[in-house]
């Protein structure tokens, strides 16, 4: 059996590691583009700060790695055609050379296009996006050139991003168009948050950029009626599904733009999946179309594809689960699956419940359907924040209730039991 993985993000290299992993027979290609290795979160970060680092790579998925079990790796290689009826894809390297390559399987995993406004000045010299450490790595290199900087986007990647600048002492503006995370947090939550930031932190709430000012190289930024002086403008706003090799291969691309899968990632092509950025897949509450554009929701989804490519028919019930955790600005964030402007999107009317744990600094939203089921809810905490958000992942796959099922405080035994159970060792 032949598969063939398009893309090298987590959820590429997710599918491949797991189609080699439950069938060693199998013959498994990766063909990306990027010539750069699997990096660690925050990798993107970190890449900043040591552009010229291999410190951030995942072992085991090194290109060495890959191949030493037996999946070959060819970078710097562009798919520009495609035929599902002869299962074949027609790339091109950086040496320009034209071949072909055959499927039996294919796994696409092209990811997604950064989001750019359309406003004037976004061409000028000291613009940019990050999606991964190659762009990290480019502005890195020319770190010394900029002092002055704006981030557009306050997501978790955009706050990221700047508490890393901060630290390479940079002067940071936050363009935020309404309030931190606004899709994630409750605004009790995203209010919390704000309090926590550093006050170096120019952070311009409720507005939105009009226009790059600059001849050649970017000298500033207009958001609204007001003008902010920088080097350099980072838009960290989300992304757009790459499907233009799915439109090649005739596959169903659904209403938000992203190609349709079903629980085991197959596409309308029974031998094509998709993962990652670029799939639109059903909700797990209303099973309605969702996108999440998130690095670990990849990989699950690149183990699901990679599993059933081989022919195995598990499906993982975690597959369509958000969770997300980060530690920016000395905060633990935890997002699990709804906020109830999520919820809102597809429908579904929540209740909001918050506590309070003083003595950790911590606070919870707990995200509920109508009749008490836990949905999903958010963590803001100086410390053991994904413990807590741990417990909602859990009351979430058991359908249960806070009423049944109370939250335990976060230091408790049981949580850290489950989740080494789980897991591994928690330090």
């Amino acid at each position: 059996m032949k598969i063939v993985v398009v893309g090298s993000g987590p959820g590429g290299l997710s599918a491949a590691w797991a189609a080699k992993s439950f069938n060693r027979d199998a013959e498994v290609i990766i063909i990306s583009k990027d010539t750069g290795e699997a990096h660690k979160k925050p990798g993107s970060a970190m890449a900043l700060e040591y552009p010229e680092t291999e410190t951030l790579n995942i072992p085991d998925w090194s290109n060495a790695s890959l191949e030493k079990m037996g999946i070959k790796v060819r970078s710097g290689i562009k798919v520009i055609d495609a035929d599902a009826s002869s299962k074949t894809l027609e790339i091109e390297s950086s040496e320009s050379d034209i071949d072909s390559v055959s499927y039996e399987k294919l796994i696409i995993a092209t990811g997604g296009k950064a989001y750019v406004p359309e406003i004037p000045g976004t061409d000028l010299e000291g613009v940019f996006t990050i999606q991964n450490v190659s762009d990290s790595t480019e502005i890195g290199k020319q770190m010394e050139n900029y002092q002055d900087i704006v981030v557009v986007g306050a997501g978790f990647s955009g706050l990221e991003i700047a508490e890393k600048l901060l630290e390479l002492d940079k002067k940071v503006h936050l363009i935020v168009r309404s309030r931190l995370m606004r899709r994630l947090l409750e605004k009790r939550m995203s209010d919390e948050l704000e309090s926590r930031l550093p006050r170096s932190l120019e952070v311009h709430k409720g507005k939105s950029p009009s226009a790059v000012l600059g001849d050649e190289r970017v000298t500033g930024l207009a958001i609204n009626d007001t003008e902010i002086k920088t080097d350099a403008v980072i838009f960290m706003t989300g992304v757009n599904p790459k499907v233009k090799l799915a439109r090649k291969l005739g596959l169903e691309i659904g209403s938000l733009g992203g190609i349709v899968v079903d629980s085991k990632m197959r596409t309308s092509d029974e031998d094509i999946f998709a993962v990652g950025d670029c799939i639109e897949m059903a909700d797990f509450y209303t099973g309605k179309p969702v996108m999440m554009p998130i690095g670990s929701v990849a990989a699950r989804c690149g183990r699901q594809a990679g599993v059933v490519a081989v022919g195995g028919q598990k499906v993982y019930e975690d597959t369509d689960l958000r969770f997300q955790y980060d530690r920016i600005f000395n905060t633990d964030i935890v997002c699990v699956g709804y906020s109830s402007e999520i919820a809102s999107r597809v429908g579904v009317e929540v209740d909001v419940r918050f506590v309070t744990h003083p003595a950790e600094q911590m606070e919870i939203a707990v995200v509920t359907a109508k009749d008490g089921q836990v949905l999903g809810g958010q963590v803001i905490s100086s410390r053991l924040g994904a413990k807590m958000g741990y417990q909602i992942l859990q009351r979430m796959q058991e359908g249960t209730t806070l009423e049944d099922n109370p939250l335990l405080d976060p230091l408790h035994d049981r949580i850290l039991a489950s989740m080494e159970h789980r897991y591994g060792a928690i330090g």
